[in-house]
């Protein structure tokens, strides 16, 4: 028989903190072998009572529906989550913003301001990995500042970013274009051996696609002109690889056009559209997949959306995202490992430019294959990687997709807790020396994972040093968005996410030492993370002056700007990166200044989290007033520290998401960061159409194409 409670959608459960417990805001421990007593009432011999609590059932979808993590979970302007009128809710299934603009055809869409470089406008503030401004949080630190240095810094940032990106004003970069060079570049045998020998060292542990065996036979073979005469696609393969493994014989240059690495490569473009036209097959996919991986460096990095987006296209033409049923085992086994490649990168790359997934998940059946050239150790890296990229896409689709104003708070939270259970098993998968969550080096049960990492070869560092960085640019997505939808009485996760925002930040730089600054280096290890580690600690440097862990955060502001003076060094001053130094200067000033000035007359301590209005939190916000560490009675620090580091389990049986970055805190080290109406869910809901990539990339390509120069 239903009951009453079943028929609205709840059930009965009872607390895991007992009554007297929670009125006491502490842990409550079970008795081994009872349920219904804990230790404290045991020792004051009370009475051990756990009420009853309703809750919304969980729904139980058909074995037809999609997983629950497939489902797409909307953004728009506002996170209130109105029902949309007129279409009925179907199991399995959850609707769209596109079904409330198909319902009301006046509805506004999801805004996005494709002009904002660096500036973001109001309703489109991310809280992605990349933190940037809008023009009323640039008044607002300008005004906490005391100056106007922060804004300037801003301006003449996004003017270098219009020159570059956007050719507007002069600019002595020139254009990429896809034409074949009149000189082809002559590579001599042992050369190429020695560049194509690179490759497979230093890349081909991490993106697995090419059949060493069968490639060698052709470049090294009796054939090869006759390959290379006949064959564009191969052509285009054969000269990119060898650019790649030029890279690491000082053939690499962070500009285009330079270097000897870029004059092979060129022999690549010029033949970009004799391998997109014709008939797709796997060579041609080889191709457009060496290329993408040539283009996320420095020097193209304004095309490799376009060549991955090919590769992603050609991939799914071909049906590689289905198992096979022709040629043998050897020849499907390299089409499924080419197709995992591109996947776990169009994966990567959509999730960090802020784009909806061009491959479906639950359209994928193809297998797996064994890659050995990818397991070091007891770790299988190859897939690891597609594993994380699965996860990528989940959140993507649940928590960033374009349509969230018709999800309520509560299930943007159940959303949120099932992407942090996934991210933590995929950690969990990964040996513990090699496990992202902790800075790389730092000694734990007595052994260092520098050692560990110095025993490996280089292409293996790098794949730890990128497994870990995509992880932290996750686990800031994840922090910023719980963060902005966190109710304002919900001060105990809110300081957890502010906590677990500052010490990913943290990690970044310090495993920033592990970055090799050449022109190989993907430009998200080498720049754009980083970037967003810098700006998360400014922000809590200006808004925690007095802090005790400000001074550990303005050294490691110092750190990650001297990281960037030495890439602006190392690229000659083509990337203008020493620009971004000035943050650590503006931040440094401010609290000298600050710690000087409060010597003198020191400011009214703000109230508690618990007892700031949010028109009040508004209105100092807007105003930019001067924020301290926060400090309360002891008594209700405490309680928030106990429910802060108490071990939980959710509601649908997984456990709590708790890296290993996190540490447990005192009640003096509460920090404040601006999460206001002003930067509410309205206002950062969307992940904003700003790719920081842009500041050091270069103008718009010369899409022309042509058989000369």
């Amino acid at each position: 028989m239903v009951t009453k409670e079943e028929s609205r959608g709840l059930e009965s459960q009872p607390c895991k903190s007992c009554d007297r417990c929670r009125s006491r805001k502490v842990r409550c421990i079970m008795i081994p072998g009872q349920n219904s007593r804990c230790t404290h009432c045991a020792k004051r011999n009370e009475t051990c009572h756990f009420t009853q609590n309703k809750r919304k059932l969980r729904v139980k979808h058909s074995a037809l529906s999609f997983d629950d993590s497939e489902r797409v979970i909307s953004h728009g302007n506002s996170r209130s989550g109105t029902p949309i009128e007129g279409v009925p809710a179907q199991l399995g299934l959850s609707p769209v913003f596109m079904d409330r603009m198909l319902e009301n055809h006046g509805s506004t869409g999801v805004l996005r301001d494709n002009s904002s470089l660096l500036i973001a406008p109001e309703h489109d503030v991310t809280t992605s990995s990349l933190a940037f401004f809008s023009e009323r949080r640039i008044r607002s630190l300008s005004h906490r500042l005391g100056n106007d240095r922060l804004s300037e810094l801003v301006e003449t940032i996004e003017s270098v970013i219009r020159t570059r990106l956007l050719a507007q004003g002069p600019s002595s970069i020139s254009p990429i274009t896809f034409r074949t060079p009149s000189d082809i570049e002559h590579v001599p045998l042992e050369k190429a051996k020695s560049y194509i020998d690179s490759y497979f060292q230093q890349l081909h542990p991490i993106y697995p696609f090419l059949d060493r065996l069968d490639f060698e036979n052709k470049v090294f073979g009796p054939d090869l002109a006759t390959h290379l005469t006949t064959s564009h696609a191969f052509t285009a393969l054969y000269y990119t690889v060898m650019a790649l493994g030029c890279q690491y014989h000082e053939g690499g240059a962070f500009d285009p056009g330079s270097g000897k690495a870029w004059k092979l490569f060129q022999v690549a473009l010029g033949l970009i559209s004799d391998i997109i036209a014709p008939k797709a097959t796997l060579i041609n996919l080889q191709a457009l997949v060496a290329m993408s991986i040539f283009a996320m460096s420095t020097c193209c990095i304004q095309i490799d959306e376009v060549l991955l987006t090919e590769a992603t296209r050609m991939a799914q033409l071909l049906g590689y995202h289905r198992a096979l049923g022709i040629g043998d085992s050897r020849h499907r086994a390299t089409c499924y490992r080419t197709f995992w490649v591109v996947y776990f990168m169009e994966k990567q790359m959509g999730f960090n430019f802020q784009k909806g997934s061009m491959i479906p998940d639950y359209d994928i059946g193809c297998p797996i294959p064994e890659v050995p050239e990818s397991i070091t150790g007891n770790c299988n890296w190859f897939l690891s990687a597609i594993g994380f990229s699965r996860v990528l896409s989940q959140a993507y689709t649940s928590l960033f997709s374009a349509s969230a104003s018709i999800q309520s708070t509560d299930s943007l939270h159940q959303a949120i807790g099932n992407i942090e259970s996934r991210l933590e098993r995929w950690r969990l998968s990964i040996p513990a020396e090699f496990r992202p969550g902790r800075p790389l080096g730092r000694k734990e049960g007595g052994t260092s994972s520098s050692s560990q990492l110095s025993s490996l070869q280089h292409s293996f560092k790098m794949i730890v040093l990128r497994t870990n960085y995509h992880y932290y640019g996750l686990v800031i997505a994840l922090a910023r968005l719980k963060m902005h939808i966190c109710r304002q009485d919900q001060y105990s996760q809110q300081e957890e996410s502010k906590r677990l925002l500052m010490d990913t930040a943290r990690a970044i730089v310090e495993e920033s030492k592990n970055i090799e600054i050449a022109a190989h280096t993907p430009i998200y290890i080498l720049a754009v993370l980083p970037l967003a580690a810098l700006f998360i600690l400014f922000d809590f440097i200006v808004h925690n002056p007095t802090h005790p862990e400000t001074r550990d955060n303005l050294s490691l502001l110092d750190v990650v700007a001297g990281h960037f003076s030495l890439l602006d060094y190392k690229s000659g001053g083509f990337l203008p990166a020493s620009l971004l130094t000035e943050f650590a200067q503006i931040a440094r000033q401010y609290v000298r200044d600050f710690a000087s000035t409060s010597t003198q007359e020191p400011p009214p301590l703000p109230p508690p989290p618990q007892q700031q209005l949010p028109h009040q939190q508004q209105a100092e916000e807007s105003l930019g007033g001067v924020d301290v560490a926060l400090s309360w009675s002891s008594q209700t620090a405490t309680e928030n520290i106990t429910d802060l580091n108490r071990e939980e389990t959710s509601g649908d049986g997984c456990t709590d998401y708790r890296p290993n970055i996190m540490e447990t805190w005192e009640p003096r080290d509460y920090l404040h960061y601006p999460v206001s109406p002003e930067f509410g869910m309205a206002d950062t809901s969307t992940m904003g159409a700003l790719n920081f990539q842009s500041l050091f990339g270069f103008v718009v390509p010369d899409f022309q194409c042509g058989d000369e120069v």
